[in-house]
C-alpha cells in the first residue's frame, strides 16, 4: 500500500500519471474525503498521447470514462453520441452492458453504507468503445471538455512482472518453502516446509480460493489439476448461465480478455503463479505450493493476451466477477494475486473502488511491486501502491535475503519481501511441465498462498486481522533496512495451526549484572494455564512508546512449553517504556505493557 491517506470516492489522478511512466522504454510494467495533501496528477497533453500512438501501451479502439456523480444516463449518451458506434458499456463483470459493477449487483440490503457508496462510485465507470473515424487522442480531447467527465484515459496495458530466468542448477530446490530448519536448507524461504516437517497438512472440509488475476491456468496440469475451481452453480457446456452471474458456462472461472470461458493458459505466467500458490502437495509430483494439500483452490480469471499484455478494464471487470461470486453465489474467495502492473510518476487512483470492494467483501490482495528498479515511495506502482487495507505490496527476495536490483522498493510503500529469484513452478509446455522464473510476479504468490494459509486456520479472520498477522509474524532482515517496510520478509514457519491455547508472559532484568533483559513465554493447551505445550509456535515483538519496532523473536517452545528470549544491553536500551507483544499458534495476541511486566526499571 503507498503511504497515502485513505481514499474512498476519490479517483482523480487516472491513467493521466500512469502514462509519465509508461513513456519510459526501461518500465517492464506497466470517512471518505480527498486529503488535501495528495500530490496533483498531471493531465497528459494531448500531443502526448498522440506520441505514444502505436506504440501499444493502449488499446486504439475504446476509452474508460468516470462521470461525475450527478450525470445522468442521459447525459451519459449525449457525451459519448459522436465517439462510440453503439451504447456505451458499464465496466461490469462481464454482461453485455459491462461495469465493474452496478448498485443493484453489489447492494444488497445486508451490506453496509460503505459498500454501497462503493457500489455506487464504480456504477460511474463507462467501457467506451470508439467509432473508427476517432483516435483515442481526439476523444479524449473531445470528453474532457464535458463538464460532468470526472475523468477519462485509455485502456492502458498493464504488463506482467517476471523477468528473465536463471538456469542455475541450484534453483532446482524449492528455496521459497524453505528454513533454517528444513532440508535442505534456506534460512529466508517463508518456512512452509517447516510445517509440514512438524505433520501439518493444509486442509480443511471447507475449502478457500484464490483468484489468479492473468494469463490463465493450465487446468489438465498434473500438479495443479485436484487444486482448480469448479463452479458448484454452473453446469460447464451447456450454454446457459446457471447460477445467474451473467457468465454462461463459467465452470472454471472467465476470460476477461477474449469474453469467453476458456481460462486455460496461453502464456505460461499464470500457471507459474498458480503452482507457487497451491501446487499439490505430497503427490510424489514435481512441486509443491505454499497450501497444496486441497485448502487451497486456484480460481483462473484471465486478464491477458498470450502476448502478456493486460487492459486495466479486464482487471476492474475481473474484480467484480469474484466479488460477485464471494457475495452472491457463495464461493469462499479470500485473496486475489496480482502479478502485473503499471509504473507513473503521480498517485493513479485509477478503479480504486473495485479493491475498495473486494476489501468489503473481505477479500484480500497480493500486488507485485514491479521490477523498475525504483522507489515506489517517490513514484507509483498500479495496483501494488493504491491505499486500501486489502493491498499488500510485496517486493522480491534473493536466495541470500537480499532484495533483488531488478525489484522496486520503498520503506512505505513496499509492505514485505518474499521469494521472487529462481523460483521452480508450473508451466504450460506439458501437464508435467516445470520451469523457473523471476520477478516480483513470483514473489507475490508467495504471499497470496499464505493469505490462504492463513484463512484456513482462521476462517472467519477479517482483512485487517489477515493483514496485521501477516506482517507481525514477518521476519525481520537488516538487508532490507530502508527498502522494505519494517524490513519484513515473509515468514510462515510459526504460524497458527488451530490448536485451543493460552499463554503467559513474564519478562525481568538479568539477576547477574543486569545488562541483560529476558522475556519468558509459556503456552498452554487450554484457559487453565495448566498443560503446557511443547513444540507450539509462539510469536514475540517489543515496540516503544512511539509504536516502533525494536525487535521480534519467533521459535518453538521447548518441552515445558516455554520460549525464552534474551537481550544484551546494547540491543535494548535500559529506562525505556516497552510493550511486548505475544502471539500464539491459535492466533491468539495480548499486549503487555512493561509496567505490567516490570521491565523497564533503569540500568
Amino acid at each position: 500500500m503507498h503511504p497515502l491517506p485513505r481514499f474512498y470516492l476519490a479517483c482523480t489522478a487516472s491513467a493521466i500519471a500512469v502514462a509519465a511512466g509508461l513513456v519510459s522504454a526501461a518500465q517492464v510494467a506497466p470517512g471518505a474525503e480527498i486529503a488535501s495533501a495528495v500530490p496533483a496528477a498531471r493531465a497528459l497533453s494531448i500531443d502526448e498521447l498522440r506520441a505514444m500512438e502505436g506504440s501499444q501501451r493502449f488499446d486504439s479502439t475504446r476509452l474508460i470514462v468516470k462521470f461525475r456523480s450527478d450525470a445522468t444516463e442521459a447525459d451519459k449518451e449525449q457525451a459519448m453520441r459522436a465517439i462510440t458506434p453503439t451504447s456505451h458499456q458499464r465496466l461490469r463483470g462481464g454482461r453485455q452492458d459491462r461495469g465493474l459493477a452496478k448498485v443493484t449487483d453489489l447492494s444488497l440490503a445486508s451490506e453496509s453504507p460503505q459498500a454501497r457508496a462503493h457500489a455506487r462510485a464504480m456504477d460511474r465507470y463507462e467501457l467506451v468503445h470508439l467509432n473508427r473515424l476517432w483516435s483515442v487522442p481526439s476523444a479524449i480531447a473531445q470528453l474532457r471538455r464535458n463538464p460532468l467527465v470526472e475523468d477519462v484515459q485509455p485502456d492502458w496495458m498493464l504488463q506482467l512482472q517476471d523477468v528473465a530466468p536463471s538456469n542455475d542448477a541450484a534453483f532446482t530446490n524449492l528455496w521459497g518453502v524453505q528454513s533454517a530448519a528444513t532440508s535442505p536448507a534456506n534460512a529466508f524461504g517463508t518456512g512452509a516446509a517447516e510445517l509440514w516437517q512438524q505433520g501439518y497438512a493444509c486442509k480443511t472440509t471447507q475449502p478457500v480460493y484464490v483468484a489468479v488475476l492473468d494469463t490463465g491456468v493450465r487446468s489438465t496440469h498434473e500438479d495443479l489439476k485436484d487444486n482448480i475451481f469448479s463452479n458448484p452453480g454452473e453446469k460447464g457446456g451447456d450454454g446457459i448461465d446457471n447460477d445467474g452471474n451473467g457468465f454462461i458456462d463459467d465452470a472454471k472461472g472467465w476470460n476477461f480478455y477474449s469474453h469467453s470461458n476458456n481460462t486455460e493458459d496461453d502464456h505460461s505466467h499464470g500457471t507459474h503463479v498458480a503452482g507457487t500458490i497451491a501446487a499439490r502437495h505430497n503427490n510424489s509430483l514435481g512441486v509443491a505450493g505454499i497450501c497444496g494439500d486441497g485448502g487451497v483452490k486456484i480460481l483462473p480469471v484471465k486478464v491477458c493476451s498470450s502476448g502478456g499484455s493486460c487492459p486495466t478494464s479486464a482487471v476492474l471487470e475481473a474484480l467484480s466477477y469474484v466479488v460477485d461470486l464471494k457475495t452472491k453465489r457463495g464461493i469462499n474467495v479470500v485473496a486475489v494475486n496480482l502479478s502485473l502492473g503499471s509504473m507513473s510518476d503521480n498517485v493513479n487512483n485509477n478503479g480504486i473502488e473495485y479493491f475498495q470492494a473486494a476489501r468489503d467483501a473481505n477479500i484480500m490482495v497480493a500486488a507485485a511491486a514491479g521490477n523498475s528498479a525504483a522507489n515506489t515511495d517517490a513514484r507509483f506502482m498500479w495496483p501494488a501502491n493504491l491505499d486500501v487495507e486489502n493491498i499488500i505490496a510485496v517486493g522480491n527476495l534473493k536466495q541470500d535475503g537480499t532484495l533483488s536490483s531488478t525489484s522496486n522498493f520503498g520503506v512505505t510503500s513496499v509492505d514485505i519481501a518474499a521469494p521472487g529469484t529462481g523460483i521452480y513452478s508450473t508451466v504450460i509446455s506439458s501437464d508435467s511441465a516445470y520451469n523457473w522464473k523471476n520477478g516480483t510476479s513470483m514473489a507475490s504468490p508467495h504471499v497470496a498462498g499464505a493469505i490462504g494459509l492463513y484463512r484456513v486456520l482462521h476462517p472467519a479472520a477479517t482483512v485487517q486481522e489477515t493483514r496485521n498477522a501477516l506482517l507481525s509474524s514477518a521476519a525481520v532482515e537488516a538487508s532490507l533496512n530502508g527498502k522494505v517496510a519494517g524490513s519484513r520478509r515473509l515468514d510462515v514457519s510459526h504460524w497458527a495451526w488451530g490448536k485451543a491455547t493460552s499463554f503467559q508472559a513474564q519478562c525481568g532484568a538479568s539477576l547477574t549484572n543486569r545488562v541483560g533483559l529476558w522475556i519468558r513465554t509459556t503456552a498452554y493447551s487450554d484457559g487453565t494455564l495448566r498443560t503446557p505445550l511443547a513444540q507450539m509456535g509462539t510469536a514475540l515483538t517489543i515496540t516503544n512508546a512511539q509504536g516502533g519496532l525494536m525487535g521480534s523473536y519467533a521459535r518453538k517452545t521447548d518441552a515445558n512449553g516455554q520460549v525464552l528470549w534474551s537481550f544484551s544491553g546494547t540491543q535494548f536500551p535500559w529506562g525505556s517504556q516497552f510493550s511486548v507483544n505475544v502471539r500464539t499458534d491459535d492466533g491468539g495476541s495480548r499486549n503487555y505493557t512493561s509496567a505490567e511486566l516490570g521491565c523497564y526499571a533503569s540500568h
